[in-house]
C-alpha cells in the first residue's frame, strides 16, 4: 500500500523556517508530512513551477490530491495532520478565521529579520 504524503517546502537556510519544520516533525507522529528544502525542489523537474521569491515569502505545501496551499493556509492545513493540534486546526478552518490569521502570518513572515536578527547570518530572513 502506497501512502501519499502532503509535501511541505522549506526554506533551509531561514532559520524561521527550519524551526518551523522542527516544531511540526514533533508533531507529526503518523509521519503525514515530507519535508523538503526548496532548493532542492527548484532543482527537480516537477509538475508545480513556483516563482523562486514566493517560495521565498511564505511556507507551501502539496498535498497528495495535489491541492497547493500557502502560508497561513499552508500551516492551518499542515495542524490538522496533527493528532496534537487538529481541534487547534480546525477551529482556525471557522468562517473568517483568515481575516486575522492571514495578516498576522505576513506580517510574521515579513518582520522575520528582526526577530532572528543575532541569527541570520545567511540573508535569506531579509526577503
Amino acid at each position: 500500500m502506497i501512502i501519499l504524503k502532503t509535501i511541505a517546502l522549506y526554506d533551509k537556510t531561514c532559520l524561521l523556517c527550519q524551526e518551523t519544520k522542527r516544531l511540526f516533525n514533533k508533531l507529526d507522529w503518523l509521519g503525514k508530512v515530507e519535508w523538503i528544502p526548496l532548493q532542492e525542489y527548484e532543482k527537480k523537474q516537477s509538475r508545480f513551477a513556483f516563482r523562486k521569491e514566493d517560495l521565498r515569502k511564505e511556507i507551501h505545501i502539496i498535498t497528495p490530491s495535489n491541492k497547493i496551499y500557502k502560508g497561513f493556509y499552508a500551516v492551518r492545513r499542515l495542524l490538522v495532520n496533527f493528532p496534537a493540534t487538529f481541534l487547534f486546526g480546525i477551529l482556525i478552518h471557522v468562517p473568517f478565521a483568515d481575516r486575522i490569521g492571514n495578516p498576522i502570518y505576513k506580517w510574521l513572515a515579513k518582520n522575520r529579520h528582526k526577530f532572528l536578527r543575532k541569527n541570520c547570518d545567511r540573508g535569506s530572513c531579509s526577503i
